[in-house]
């Protein structure tokens, strides 16, 4: 086998760590596999993307014209040029490689995207490797739902155009067959972020008196897509929030605040202000003392962030869904308050399913349940997902044979 060219295509750089952690843990597979390969990430922020990971990076849009002329004759034929300009650098630059590869990710669904946002990018690059005669792997995807129309025309042609599909979950392959596509052959694999690896920290002792920390996975939620009742949306899931919060503090224990893309600082901010108004104390970053607070927040950039803040947790509760994934690499017992049935379909099969809500529809008095319950069983829970992961193991091993073969 010559020397591969292979270049990978995602929404890497803009602030969501699930996607970044997926690109993360495909090029470490490919490093590993494929040492020789010549690689390159076409992306939303290629100057983060080029820096955190060393690898040559594309803009996936093209930024526009510059010349002011130029930009007038764009305007004044709706953008056509622009497009089609678009159109052409997509095919001159896969003209180039042997493989495209969509790492993980939730690529074949419309979460809050215009048609005309992420499903045509996704589109376009589609297109232009099967024009060049570029090989279209989708790895470990996730799919579903798609709302709009046209999201559903183009995302269904990509998704039929693929050499070579597996899925996160059966969730997604179900979805994907419901689109008239066949999957009969098509694999099932854990999610990318599974291979990553888990920071070599160990807690440190704790102290009988320690209270326990509960990791508090918060989220900017604004509903599936964009409408009239998105502010209500949000405003119902905080207040649901900071009453568990506040009934979390109210019996002792500690909370820590967690996040899985940058918007979701909003998230903390506000619960965090609303819990320091009723005269909890909270640390960020380091101060005061942990053990002087109530509740702890810290930055985040990466999963590895995000893995290293939730050792000092005892039970997750979260509702990205690499947070529940982070939460279960540790084999923390997880509560998930999910917006996908990929969560749900996660957690069952890590012997947690009866500890799943919707996000838009939970009900905080059985959030309180939930808790005891696993509280209660934390053994038995944490036992259960840590075989669960020793089986998890074998499906990985499986997953990097199929690289090799496909690779």
């Amino acid at each position: 086998m010559g020397k591969r060219r292979i270049c990978l295509l995602g929404l890497f750089g803009l602030g969501n760590m699930g996607n970044d952690g997926s690109l993360e843990s495909m090029l470490l597979h490919l490093r590993r596999i494929r040492p020789d390969a010549e690689l390159c990430c076409i992306c939303v922020d290629p100057i983060k993307v080029s820096k955190d990971h060393r690898i040559p990076t594309i803009p996936i849009s093209w930024p526009g014209f510059s010349n002011p002329m130029l930009k007038i004759c764009d305007r004044i034929s709706a953008g056509i040029p622009g497009k089609l300009a678009n159109w052409v650098r997509a095919i001159r630059h896969l003209r180039r490689f042997d493989i495209l590869i969509i790492p993980g990710t939730s690529t074949l669904c419309d979460y809050r995207a215009d048609p005309l946002g992420p499903p045509y990018a996704l589109f376009r690059w589609s297109a232009a490797a099967k024009l060049c005669g570029t090989k279209l792997y989708f790895i470990s995807t996730g799919a579903g739902p798609i709302s709009r129309p046209l999201s559903r025309w183009m995302l269904t042609r990509v998704a039929a155009w693929a050499n070579y599909r597996s899925f996160r979950d059966s969730v997604s392959k179900r979805f994907i067959a419901s689109l008239g596509i066949d999957t009969r052959t098509d694999a099932i694999f854990p999610d990318l972020a599974f291979s990553l690896p888990v920071p070599n920290m160990a807690p440190p002792p704790k102290p009988d008196d320690h209270p326990v920390t509960i990791g508090l996975g918060m989220m900017d939620y604004k509903g599936w897509q964009t409408h009239s009742e998105t502010d209500i949306i949000y405003s119902t899931y905080l207040e649901k929030m900071n009453r568990f919060a506040h009934w979390l503090l109210s019996r002792g224990y500690r909370v820590r605040l967690l996040i899985g893309e940058t918007a979701d600082e909003r998230a903390v901010i506000d619960l965090k202000t609303a819990l320091a108004e009723s005269g909890y104390r909270i640390r960020t970053d380091g101060l005061p003392a942990p053990e002087l607070c109530h509740v702890i927040t810290e930055t985040a950039d990466s999963l590895h962030d995000i893995m290293e803040q939730m050792i000092d947790t005892d039970i997750i509760v979260a509702s990205r869904f690499h947070n529940v994934v982070c939460a279960l690499k540790l084999s923390k017992p997880t509560i998930s308050i999910g917006y996908e049935a990929k969560n749900d379909d996660l957690m069952e099969h890590m012997g947690l399913g009866a500890f799943c809500q919707h996000i838009e529809r939970f009900d905080v008095d059985d959030l309180i349940q939930q808790f005891e319950a696993l509280l209660l069983g934390k053994s038995l829970y944490e036992g259960r997902v840590r075989r669960k992961l020793a089986l998890m193991q074998e499906t990985l091993a499986r997953q990097e044979q199929v690289f090799e073969e496909i690779l």
